[in-house]
């Protein structure tokens, strides 16, 4: 990620160093909420489920640059945001640089918010890092219909790429907005078997070799934000992932499909 964040800083130093303070857009909120996850890799499961949430998000336009924080049309995942530059847009769409992180780090000693987890069941393996990609991003609207295409290459741990596809439709019900959310993203090789994979080295009983190919992910979710007041914002969600053979082949993996849900309270200002 540093890499990335270096290029946006040296592009943002050069581009603005006449620009003044009146360009500079910023919105944001505070969110604290729970949520409840079912990973495909189960042992990771209790280093998330029912533990409570604290999201500190922030959006940041300055000229063609932006970061995003959790967006609820931007499917797959949740709580990771994203740097960008726009390219072009105009009324009905948009094209940027972007970069954003799309896997959480595997392995039998993780980092968390609430501290150093241990995790038995994966003594052995050899740390598999998070990822950061930098690619493009066309997004598209029209009425209440969102488009989306990704195109994403990692720098950082397995240097896979990943296509991704979204589609999101609002409706306003009463004092609800709803959010009807679907994806598919197609990732290489390389990236499945960074984190699926098993090398020989890290072979156990019930653990054999495995090396995995190109798979797919699917998602479906529902978002839901209703104003509680004029500042306050309750936002609920609730997503379900499948996952193709060269996920749920592995070894690792102990279920085929991933459930997410989420309550946050957010005050916005």
């Amino acid at each position: 990620m540093s890499k990335f964040f270096c290029s946006l800083l040296l592009l943002a130093t050069s581009a603005g160093c006449n620009a003044s303070w009146d360009e500079l857009e910023f919105t944001g909120y505070l969110a604290a909420g729970m949520g409840y996850q079912q990973n495909i890799l189960a042992p990771l499961d209790r280093t998330i489920n029912g533990k409570p949430l604290l999201n500190l998000s922030a959006d940041l336009h300055y000229r063609n640059f932006f970061i995003e924080s959790d967006d609820r049309r931007n499917v797959l995942r949740y709580g990771s945001g994203t740097l960008g530059y726009q390219l072009w847009h105009n009324d009905a769409g948009t094209l940027a640089l972007i970069g954003t992180s799309y896997h959480e780090a595997v392995g039998p000693d993780l980092e968390t918010g609430l501290g150093r987890v241990h995790i038995p069941e994966f003594e052995g393996l050899t740390l598999r890092d998070s990822d950061f990609s930098v690619g493009l991003r066309y997004q598209y609207f029209r009425q209440d219909h969102y488009f989306a295409l990704e195109l994403g290459q990692e720098i950082e741990s397995h240097y896979g790429q990943q296509l991704r596809l979204l589609y999101s439709y609002r409706q306003m019900l009463r004092n609800w907005d709803l959010y009807y959310n679907a994806g598919l993203a197609f990732s290489s090789a390389r990236l499945v078997n960074y984190y699926y994979g098993v090398r020989n080295s890290e072979t156990a009983l019930m653990r054999p070799v495995y090396t995995a190919g190109a798979g797919q992910q699917l998602h479906l979710g529902l978002s839901a934000v209703y104003p509680l007041a004029p500042d306050w914002l309750l936002e609920l969600g609730i997503a379900v992932n499948g996952f193709s053979s060269a996920y749920t082949d592995s070894p690792l993996v102990s279920r085929d499909i991933g459930f997410q849900s989420q309550m946050k309270f957010s005050y916005v200002f």
